[in-house]
């Protein structure tokens, strides 16, 4: 089944949901229901039954232009077949995807916290009940913060940057990772994906093996940022143990002569010094994605590759060294798969009016941590062309199931009708591509 319809460029938020499992179960008065498992960017978050969902569309109607998602299905007065049963799941599940391509939706409160709300039902969480969660740094130590295990993402955030003496205005340099443990060398981490703004960490480990950590590193892909960082001496320290890692992790891979110098900049602890020389590196401020095949540059063709995700690039890395860069304002659009293998399909300008498509195959954890970065990459650029800085979200939880009044719908339609329409935002993303490349570019 192809999971995810082709992605259109521009800031969107990153929501790739799957319902591959329902399930029949039998409540304390004997009663018997189903419950629909959600996974949320390839990792069970919850489970719910159709009423629940049926209530969050009811108000999404109510609050927000839902010409663009997908039908829901109807409710049935009657006992579903077997076939019923998998075509409402199915339709569930184009429903949430529909959903989660809407910002204005899918960065609402209302659908936030009804994400959060499933995740803490779904783990029988109390909101009061304290805990204790461990964020891993990049060198390895560990900070552990006090907080509720229904605390969400940038809370989290906000409590390990604090306890690290991170200063605030830097906060949302820096973001919450998932990783897990290398299988071929103990010594190594791989990054899953990036902690989103509306999940409970503490609860998305509950759901994971022991293999599984979370860790803070920074958050963006412009190196120019760093300037910023290295003004304060923990920030800097930040970069630098990162910076030491992605070397141990062989992601940068700098000359002897470099290498020479960066040890004696280390044994002195010029972290400032280290850092600059470091830069110099072409892959410095790249981030390992995952490893597969691609058919590119020669297509009918399957090579093994390593893919990085840097500041305007992607880039593929085959074993014989060669590397091949993908401006992503060559990107007009991209498109996940799943079938017979995990592939994301990237539509590429190759050349002048000439795009193609560069199939990359590999994990479907990894095909979702590529579209990920993709995004996340793209509304950076967004972010900067518009000389905006980077923020930490907001996220406050709302009465989600409420109905929305008279008032509150005219004082909404208002600020509507201030808000650029979608087919000029849609104008102006269109512009991010090929913005600021000539012909020889191409």
């Amino acid at each position: 089944k192809q999971w995810y319809q082709r992605r259109v460029r521009g800031n969107r938020v990153v929501m790739f949901f799957s319902i591959p499992t329902c399930s029949e179960v039998t409540d304390e008065d004997g009663s018997v229901y189903t419950t629909y498992q959600i996974h949320l960017n390839g990792a069970v978050h919850s489970a719910v039954r159709y009423s629940q969902l049926h209530k969050l569309n009811e108000q999404i109607q109510k609050r927000f232009d839902a010409s663009g998602l997908a039908e829901f299905p109807p409710k049935k007065i009657f006992a579903l077949s077997a076939h019923e049963k998998e075509e409402r799941k199915a339709m569930l599940e184009v429903y949430l995807q529909t959903v989660g391509q809407q910002p204005e939706i899918a960065k609402s409160n209302l659908f936030v916290d009804f994400l959060i709300q499933s995740q803490k039902e779904f783990n029988k969480l109390n909101d009061d009940e304290s805990v204790k969660i461990t964020i891993n740094q990049a060198d390895g130590k560990q900070v552990s913060v006090d907080i509720s295990g229904a605390d969400y993402t940038p809370e989290i955030l906000r409590y390990t940057a604090a306890t690290l003496g991170i200063d605030t205005k830097h906060h949302a340099f820096f973001a919450l990772y998932l990783m897990k443990q290398d299988t071929s060398n103990s010594k190594r981490k791989n990054i899953v994906r990036r902690l989103q703004d509306m999940e409970c960490p503490y609860l998305t480990l509950k759901t994971l093996d022991d293999s599984h950590s979370i860790e803070i590193r920074k958050s963006y892909w412009d190196r120019k940022y760093d300037e910023v960082l290295m003004q304060h001496a923990v920030s800097l320290h930040m970069l630098y143990i990162e910076s030491i890692r992605n070397l141990e992790d062989r992601w940068i891979k700098p000359t002897s002569d470099t290498l020479k110098t960066l040890k004696q900049l280390k044994t002195a602890g010029l972290k400032e010094q280290f850092i600059k020389v470091v830069k110099a590196d072409s892959m410095y401020g790249y981030t390992q994605l995952c490893s597969g095949t691609v058919d590119y540059p020669v297509q009918g063709t399957e090579q093994q590759v390593t893919i990085y995700g840097g500041a305007e690039k992607l880039k593929l890395v085959f074993k014989d060294g060669k590397t091949i860069a993908l401006p992503v304002r060559r990107i007009k659009c991209w498109t996940l798969f799943t079938e017979k293998k995990d592939v994301l399909s990237i539509h590429f300008l190759v050349m002048k009016d000439v795009l193609q498509w560069i199939n990359i195959a590999t994990t479907a954890t990894n095909v979702i941590l590529v579209s990920m970065a993709l995004q996340s990459i793209l509304d950076e650029l967004v972010l900067i062309s518009k000389g905006e800085q980077l923020e930490l979200t907001k996220v406050e939880a709302t009465e989600s199931y409420l109905p929305i009044s008279n008032k509150e719908r005219k004082q909404k339609q208002e600020r509507k009708a201030r808000v650029p329409s979608f087919s000029s935002l849609q104008n102006q993303e269109n512009e991010l591509f090929m913005e600021g490349l000539n012909d020889d570019d191409l």
